[in-house]
């Protein structure tokens, strides 16, 4: 019985050296999502660190000089370090650590396929909406969860109009002419759904610069320019002759009635 008593002692002081031998936590994880006109998306995730000694945030600097930019290596180290949109799917991936009053470590990476799947199209507008399996790693036993201390945001481009509602509930913004949608954890809904209208700029009938350089860089151009300028000077020179003309067919085409 005391050696059972002894090696329970043994085990707790191991698991409880082994958390505080790592010294630091993550007390916030930001996810940005910027989502281009194409569908594509840059994203950036912040995990928002506190130590518990002036000691840990020195080990974990030197950690992070260890490890470099490489994924797989943060990952192993510890696995909340992992991406969390497009698992398998990420390209361009690169992670820094950075220190001072807010001690961050930030992933930006971009996905290898578009995150906002194109739907229907007209002449005026291209229906988007968020591919969902893009976003497994927050779906768990039948919800999409945002967890605690967790921040989501989608900025989506500019011009952009949301379509149906947004699931889960989110919070609504504008970022100069981008719509912002934010999910702040804990948070969850048995459905992910953002869907949105890219309205399409209408193209004049003609354009301007080509037809400028019609008129004047072909030789049709500059003779539909000559014949104008030949109606123009022939109105000017006969303008009395047609100010006469007016005046005449209006004195006799008027009428007036006598009280």
């Amino acid at each position: 019985m005391q050696i059972r008593k002894m090696f329970i002692v043994i085990f707790l002081l191991l698991t409880t050296s082994l958390v505080l031998a790592d010294g630091y936590g993550v007390w916030l994880h930001t996810i940005d999502i910027g989502v281009e006109n194409t569908g594509d998306a840059q994203i950036s995730e912040k995990f928002h660190l506190f130590f518990d000694t002036e000691n840990d945030r020195i080990n974990f600097r030197e950690k992070s000089i260890e490890l470099g930019s490489d994924l797989r290596l943060w990952e192993n180290f510890d696995l909340i370090f992992t991406p969390t949109i497009g698992l398998n799917n990420i390209v361009n991936g690169t992670i820094t650590y950075s220190e001072g009053e807010d001690n961050y470590l930030e992933i930006s990476y971009n996905l290898a396929d578009e995150l906002m799947a194109k739907g229907k199209e007209t002449n005026l507008v291209e229906e988007y909406s968020i591919k969902a399996n893009y976003l497994s790693a927050l779906y768990d036993s039948g919800l999409w969860i945002i967890p605690d201390n967790t921040r989501v945001t989608i900025e989506l481009p500019p011009g952009a109009d949301l379509k149906d509602d947004v699931s889960p509930d989110a919070e609504l913004g504008m970022n100069a002419t981008k719509r912002t949608i934010t999910w702040t954890g804990y948070k969850s809904a048995n459905q992910l759904n953002v869907k949105y209208v890219l309205w399409k700029k209408i193209n004049p009938l003609i354009d301007i610069n080509q037809f400028v350089n019609f008129l004047f860089r072909t030789g049709e151009g500059a003779m539909i320019i000559v014949v104008f300028l030949i109606i123009i000077g022939g109105i000017i020179f006969k303008r009395k002759y047609f100010a006469n003309k007016i005046e005449t067919f209006v004195e006799n085409n008027t009428v007036f009635e006598e009280d």
